[in-house]
């Protein structure tokens, strides 16, 4: 059986990324795991510090998620597993989803704020660039409604011998849903745009081929505004992102955070692990 991940702190992005997690495991006919990370902390009770026992704090959270498994599969649709673990968000994240052989990490993104930290927060920076599973990140107003329209967002081709099995993710997407993918590049300037449409991303397109994909080149400077304007018109459902080194991922999910990238696009981001040729 098909096991998703979904990582919740209980905030309303975290409720969201539940529920959305929920629909995709009926889809998928999977099994989800619901798990919380905490850390222990002075709680201020008195004028003096108190700590919370290790096991005060491991009960409350359990408690919680056994109230939210109960909230989002009232009628007991699919198999729900509750965990929670004392350590770092990311670490503890990535360690569970390994250990229980999970194909897909759900993480809830905040609704758009100034700064990059209050909009993603650092544990889904983290898990975007160490994970080696696919990380699907649910902005808190997404509502399900399931994923006809994809869009996977590259800045080239792929390598002639690269292992495209890091894909078979999005592919068994396509195939759930019988999902229409666009494959969907920026050009900078004219030239550029008469340069990529004649040079179109042969090997990704070989490697989604299962899913017919359709290739568009958009001539503008502003990546991010085209990127959402593209998702606007095309009725996008879910953003794909395919890093290289990390090159798409910095660009477009970090440095470019100020120009509204992703925290502008309000549907899913899925986000491959790497792809690498051959040895």
């Amino acid at each position: 059986m098909r096991t998703f991940l979904v990582a919740t702190d209980f905030s309303k992005a975290g409720h969201n990324a539940c529920l959305y997690g929920a629909e995709l495991a009926k889809a998928f006919h999977a099994r989800l795991i619901l798990f919380s990370a905490y850390q222990q902390v002075p709680v201020p009770l008195s004028d003096a510090p108190v700590i919370q026992t290790p096991e005060d704090m491991k009960d409350f959270v359990q408690q919680r998620l056994e109230d939210e498994s109960r909230a989002i599969n009232p009628a007991n649709e699919f198999q729900i597993e509750t965990i929670c673990r004392d350590g770092t968000a990311a670490n503890m994240i990535l360690g569970i989803a390994r250990l229980k052989q999970a194909e897909l990490i759900i993480a809830g993104m905040k609704a758009p704020r100034v700064k990059m930290q209050r909009l993603l927060g650092s544990t889904v920076t983290a898990l975007a660039r160490r994970t080696s599973i696919p990380l699907m990140v649910i902005p808190e107003t997404a509502k399900y409604a399931g994923l006809p329209n994809l869009a996977l967002a590259t800045e080239k081709d792929i390598a002639p011998d690269t292992d495209t099995r890091a894909m078979d993710f999005l592919l068994e997407i396509g195939k759930t849903y019988h999902s229409r993918l666009f494959l969907v590049r920026i050009a900078k300037n004219r030239y550029h745009e008469m340069f990529e449409s004649l040079n179109r991303p042969f090997y990704l397109s070989r490697a989604t081929k299962l899913l017919d994909p359709q290739y568009e080149c958009i001539e503008s400077k502003d990546v991010p505004s085209a990127l959402n304007e593209f998702i606007g018109e095309r009725h996008i459902d879910m953003l794909v992102l395919l890093p290289q080194e990390h090159s798409l991922l910095d660009k477009w999910f970090v440095k470019s955070i100020s120009r509204s990238v992703v925290f502008g696009v309000q549907v899913p981001v899925l986000i491959l692990p790497h792809l690498y040729g051959i040895p």
